[in-house]
C-alpha cells in the first residue's frame, strides 16, 4: 500500500488566523472553511470541543441492520491497512466502530472515540465524519484542519449515508488513519462502502413493495370491471396521464376516485382502494375504468401477513410497479404506500420544475429578462419569494467584480405582497452573518434554518431559506435567495439541491447574457462610431435620417449622404450579413469602398458591381483566415456574403433619379400629389453571390417628392408570422406622413413596433428640390479653337448677371483649358455647362470615352500643362462617364478669399521642366 506523508494540511497558524479574523481563503479548502464557520457558530472556542458522554446506542437499529453485511465484507481490507471504520447515525451519534490495531483501540478509548458518542460538528468540530454528513457529500479532513486537539494525529474521510427514495441523510460512513498512514484508496473504499448500504437499503423498500403486490393478489374480493379491454391499448400520452394521477391518489392514503379526461373525447375515472391489516394501512392500489365499465361491489380488503423482510440482493428497485395483467384485475394500474406516493409526487414535480427551468430560462439574451425568468419558474412552486441581486458590473456586460459589494436588487417576486425588502433597482449590501454572505463567501447552497445548525432564517415571517451563489465558469455573478414564508413548509435538502441546479442554470444563461451585452455595446458603439456624424451640406435634397439598432444579434445596417459632382447627391442604405465585431468592421470597410466607389462617379449598377466583387474578395479572405481572431468574432456560418445595398444618385438639375439595388427592399417615393408608390427596381442578388450585373433604373422625381430608402428591419420582424401586415403598416404610414422629411421620417417610425426588433432598423428620407433654372448656364460648342474666346465673353456675361464677377478670371481660364481639352482629344457633340450652387461648377462634355490624365509636361513640350492649371485653381476637379461621353468638371468655391488668381510665381511654376 502506498503511503501519503500528510503536510497537505495548513499549519496550525491557518486556523489561528482564521479565529483572528483574517482572511485564509487562500490557504484552506472551501469545504474546510465551511465547516471552519459553522463549528466557529455552533461549537466555541477550540478548547471546549471534544468527545462528549457517550449514550446508549441500539445494536439493531435499522441503519445497523442494513450496513452490517457490506462493512463485513470490507474487515479483511481494513485489518490491513491500520484503519478504523467509523459508522454514524442522521445524529452523527456513532453505532458503530471496527478498529483492528490496538494501539489506535487503546487511544480511541482514551479520547472517549466510542459507540455512543457523537461526531457533529458541535461536538468535535470539523471532522471527516460529522463535516461529511453536513456536507452531504464526501469530505476529507486532516491534521490541523481539525480544530480538536484529540483528533488532530488522524486523517479521516466520509461519505453521507442517503435514502434512494426520500434523500434523508441516514448516517455517514467514514475511514480514519493515522496521518503518516494516508492511502488514496480510503475515499474510493468510504464511498463503495455508502453506495452498498445505500443499495441495500433499497433493496428492502423493493421487497416491501413486492410483498405489497403479492397481499393483494392474494385477496380473493378485491372489485373487478366486467368491461375487459386492456389498458395497452390507450396511447402512451393517456398512459403516462393515468399514472401521474394514481400516483396522486396513493399519496392520499385513503379511499378517493377521480375523473381523468383522455383523448379522442374518452373519460378515464381512477379510484384507491387502501389495503389494510389489523395492524394498520398497508398500502393503497389504484384501479381505472374507461367510460361505461361499471365497478362491481367493493369493500376495503385486508391483506395477506406480510413476511419478514430481509435483504433480497437481486430485487428491483422501484417504488410503484405498473403490474403485470392477472384474472383477478386487468384494470390495477399502480400500487404503492402512500409515504412513498408522496415521494414520487414530489420527485416528478421537481423534475418537471427543471425542465420548465431549462426551457424557459435563458430564452433571451437580456440580462434582466433572464433573472426574471428565474424567479417566475420558482414561484409559487418552489419558493413564496425570490429575490436575485447581480453585480453592477453584469448589467453593464462587463466582468463581474467583488461579490462583498457593488450588488444590485434586479428581481423581488413573491405570492401576493412583497416582502418589506429591498425593492429592484436598488443596491444591496448583506451583513456578515447573512446566509446570502455566507454563500457568496464559501461558493455553495446555504440553507436557513438547516437542520444541522440552529442558525435562524431571517425576518419578516420567513420560516426557511436558501441562498444560492450564481456562479458562472468560477466567476460570481450575484445571489438568489429562495424563501419559504408563514404556514409553508420548511425547505428540505432535495430543494437546495433544485436551488442549486435551477441558480447553475441560471448563471449561465446570465453569463452569456453579459457576454452578449458588453459585445453588443462594442459592437454597436463601433457601428456608431463609423456612421455619418453629420450629414453634409448640399442643396439638392431635403435629408432626415433614422437609425435603431436591434435588441439582438442581427446584421449591421449602414447609411450615407454623398455629394458628387453636377450639384448631385448619392443615397445609400446598406445591411451587412455579419455578425458581433466582425460585421461592424464589414459595415465600416463597406461603407468605406461605397464612398471612394462613388468618387468614380459610375452609375449606381456599376458601383453595385464593384462593391460585389469587394465582397467576394473579401469574403474568401475570412475563409482563409481559419481559426483567427476576426473569425472567432462571429458564427462561423455567418459572413459578408449575403450583404443587402440600395444606392440612389439624385440630379437637382434635371430632377431625375437612379437606383439600383442588390438584394435590397425597393425604395418608396411620395409624390408633391400625395402618390404613393414602391419603385420597380430590379432586386438583383445579395453582394458577393455574383451572377448577371445590377441594373440601374431612373426615375423622375418632380420637387418636393420624398425618396424613401431603408433596411429590411423596417418591414419584417422575427415575431410576425406575416410580414406584409408590417408592410401595410409603413404604407399606411407612408400616405398620411407630414410634407417634410422630418415629418416623414417620424410617421413611418411611429408605425413600427419599438419593443420588438430583431433587426437594425435604418430610415433615410429625402425630399427632392430643383435647382432654379437661372442658375445654370449651358453652351452648344463646335470643335473650333474660334469658340473659346466666344465662350469665355459668355462666362463674364452670366458671372456678371450673378454678382460673381471675382470668380470670372479663374472661370474664363478653366472653360478654356477643358473647352480646348476636348476640341482637340474630344469629339462632337462638345457641350459647355455653368451651375451656380453652394460652389461655381464649369463642365465641359463630348462624346469621347478617354479620359484626360495630368502628366507633369518638361521644357521642350509644346502642350500638357492645362490640367495641371485647372487642378490648381479648382477646389477639386474630375471626370464622370456618360452613356454618351464624358464630362470634365471643376468647381471653385463663391468666398472671394479661395477664389484669388494665381500670383504669376506660382503659375510660371506650372510651365517649368521641374528645376
Amino acid at each position: 500500500m502506498a503511503h501519503i506523508r500528510v503536510g497537505e494540511g495548513p499549519a496550525e497558524e491557518v486556523f489561528e488566523r482564521f479565529l483572528h479574523g483574517e482572511q485564509v481563503s487562500q490557504s484552506v479548502r472551501p469545504v474546510i472553511l465551511r465547516s471552519w464557520r459553522r463549528c466557529q457558530e455552533l461549537a466555541g472556542p477550540p478548547d471546549k470541543l471534544g468527545f462528549p458522554d457517550p449514550v446508549e446506542a441500539d445494536p439493531n437499529s435499522y441503519l445497523i441492520r442494513m450496513a452490517g453485511p457490506v462493512l463485513d465484507r470490507v474487515r479483511p481490507i481494513v485489518d490491513h491497512a491500520d484503519a478504523a471504520v467509523l459508522l454514524v447515525d442522521g445524529q452523527a451519534t456513532l453505532v458503530l466502530r471496527y478498529l483492528a490495531d490496538p494501539q489506535m483501540t487503546r487511544f480511541f478509548d482514551k479520547v472517549g472515540a466510542v459507540v455512543g458518542t457523537n461526531y457533529s460538528e458541535a461536538a468535535i468540530g470539523t471532522n471527516g465524519t460529522g463535516t461529511a454528513l453536513a456536507e452531504r457529500r464526501l469530505t476529507r479532513v486532516a491534521a490541523f484542519e481539525h480544530p480538536a486537539s484529540c483528533v488532530q494525529p488522524f486523517t479521516g474521510t466520509g461519505v453521507p449515508i442517503l435514502d434512494p427514495l426520500t434523500g434523508r441523510a441516514l448516517g455517514a460512513v467514514s475511514i480514519v488513519c493515522p496521518n503518516e498512514r494516508e492511502d488514496v484508496a480510503m475515499a474510493v473504499l468510504a464511498q463503495q462502502v455508502a453506495a452498498g448500504i445505500e443499495r441495500r437499503v433499497l433493496e428492502q423498500r423493493s421487497e416491501r413493495e413486492h410483498a405489497l403486490f403479492e397481499a393483494y393478489l392474494r385477496t380473493g374480493d378485491l372489485p373487478t370491471l366486467r368491461s375487459r379491454p386492456s389498458l395497452r391499448d390507450l396511447p402512451r400520452a393517456d398512459r403516462f396521464l393515468l399514472e401521474e394521477k394514481a400516483t396522486e391518489l396513493i399519496a392520499l392514503g385513503q379511499r378517493a376516485a377521480v375523473e381523468v379526461p383522455l383523448s379522442r373525447a374518452r373519460i378515464a375515472t381512477l379510484r384507491a382502494v387502501p389495503t389494510t391489516e389489523p395492524a394498520g394501512l398497508v398500502g393503497v392500489v389504484a384501479q381505472v375504468r374507461i367510460q361505461d365499465g361499471p365497478w362491481e361491489p367493493v369493500t376495503e380488503a385486508p391483506a395477506a401477513e406480510i413476511p419478514d423482510l430481509g435483504p433480497v440482493p437481486q430485487a428491483k428497485p422501484a417504488t410503484a410497479h405498473p403490474p403485470r395483467e392477472s384474472p383477478t384485475d386487468p384494470w390495477l394500474i399502480l400500487f404503492g404506500e402512500p409515504g412513498v406516493g408522496k415521494l414520487a409526487i414530489a420527485a416528478r414535480r421537481r423534475i418537471r420544475l427543471l425542465y420548465e427551468a431549462a426551457t424557459i430560462i435563458g430564452e433571451t439574451l437580456d440580462v434582466r429578462v433572464t433573472a426574471e425568468e428565474l424567479a417566475e419558474v420558482a414561484v409559487p412552486r418552489l419558493a413564496d419569494h425570490v429575490t436575485i441581486d447581480l453585480h453592477e458590473n453584469v448589467l453593464r456586460g462587463e466582468e463581474p467584480g467583488d461579490p462583498a459589494t457593488g450588488l444590485r436588487r434586479v428581481v423581488s417576486r413573491a405570492v401576493g405582497e412583497n416582502l418589506p425588502l429591498h425593492d429592484a433597482g436598488k443596491p444591496v449590501r448583506y451583513l456578515p452573518t447573512s446566509p446570502q454572505a455566507d454563500c457568496l463567501l464559501g461558493q455553495e447552497a446555504v440553507m436557513r434554518p438547516d437542520p444541522r445548525t440552529t442558525a435562524p432564517a431571517s425576518g419578516y415571517g420567513v420560516n426557511s431559506l436558501i441562498a444560492v451563489p450564481l456562479l458562472s465558469h468560477g466567476r460570481i455573478l450575484g445571489v438568489a435567495t429562495f424563501m419559504r414564508l408563514g404556514g409553508s413548509a420548511s425547505f428540505e435538502d432535495d430543494d437546495v439541491c433544485l436551488a442549486e441546479e435551477m441558480a447553475r442554470h441560471t448563471a449561465v444563461c446570465v453569463d452569456n447574457a453579459r457576454r452578449f451585452t458588453r459585445e453588443r455595446a462594442m459592437a454597436v458603439a463601433l457601428q456608431r462610431s463609423m456612421m455619418p456624424s453629420s450629414l453634409p451640406e448640399q442643396s439638392a435634397l431635403e435629408v432626415a435620417h433614422r437609425f435603431l439598432p436591434a435588441q439582438g444579434a442581427a446584421g449591421y445596417d449602414w447609411f450615407d449622404v454623398i455629394c458628387l459632382s453636377g450639384a448631385r447627391v448619392a443615397l445609400v442604405v446598406g445591411d451587412v450579413a455579419d455578425r458581433g465585431l466582425r460585421g461592424a468592421a464589414s459595415m465600416g470597410r463597406l461603407r468605406t469602398a461605397v464612398d471612394n466607389f462613388a468618387s468614380l462617379d459610375m452609375p449606381p449598377g456599376e458601383i453595385l458591381t464593384h462593391l460585389d466583387e469587394l465582397v467576394r474578395r473579401l469574403s474568401q479572405e475570412e475563409t482563409d483566415l481559419g481559426d483567427s481572431v476576426l473569425r472567432d468574432l462571429a458564427a462561423p456560418d455567418v459572413g459578408i456574403t449575403g450583404t443587402t445595398c440600395a444606392y440612389a444618385v439624385y440630379d437637382p438639375t434635371s430632377q431625375r433619379c437612379a437606383l439600383a439595388c442588390a438584394g435590397h427592399p425597393p425604395p418608396a417615393v411620395i409624390y408633391p400629389d400625395g402618390a404613393m408608390e414602391f419603385l420597380q427596381v430590379p432586386p438583383g442578388q445579395p453582394l458577393g453571390l455574383g451572377g448577371s450585373p445590377f441594373e440601374t433604373t431612373e426615375v423622375e422625381l418632380p420637387e418636393g417628392s420624398r425618396l424613401i430608402l431603408y433596411s429590411n428591419g423596417l418591414v419584417v420582424n422575427d415575431h410576425e408570422y406575416d410580414a406584409r401586415t408590417r408592410a401595410e403598416r409603413v404604407r399606411g404610414a407612408l400616405g398620411q406622413a407630414g410634407g417634410s422629411a422630418e415629418q416623414t421620417a417620424s410617421a413611418i417610425l411611429d408605425a413600427v413596433p419599438r419593443d420588438d426588433r430583431t433587426d437594425d432598423v435604418t430610415l433615410l428620407v429625402a425630399r427632392t428640390r430643383a435647382l432654379p433654372q437661372d442658375h445654370i448656364a449651358s453652351w452648344d460648342l463646335a470643335s473650333d479653337p474660334a469658340v473659346v474666346s466666344h465662350l469665355r465673353s459668355e462666362v463674364a456675361k452670366r458671372l456678371a448677371a450673378w454678382n460673381l464677377e471675382h470668380l470670372a478670371f479663374n472661370a474664363e481660364l478653366i472653360f478654356s483649358e477643358l473647352v480646348t481639352n476636348a476640341i482637340r482629344y474630344g469629339s462632337e457633340p462638345i457641350r459647355a455647362r455653368m451651375i451656380l450652387d453652394r460652389a461655381l461648377i464649369c463642365e465641359v462634355s463630348d462624346a469621347s470615352e478617354s479620359s484626360p490624365r495630368p502628366r507633369r509636361a518638361v521644357a521642350t513640350d509644346e502642350g500638357g500643362r492645362g490640367l495641371f492649371l485647372v487642378a490648381h485653381i479648382a477646389e477639386r476637379w474630375g471626370t464622370r462617364h456618360t452613356h454618351r461621353g464624358k464630362v470634365i468638371w471643376a468647381e471653385q468655391p463663391l468666398t472671394d478669399g479661395e477664389a484669388e488668381p494665381p500670383d504669376p510665381a506660382t503659375a510660371l511654376s506650372l510651365f517649368a521642366d521641374g528645376l
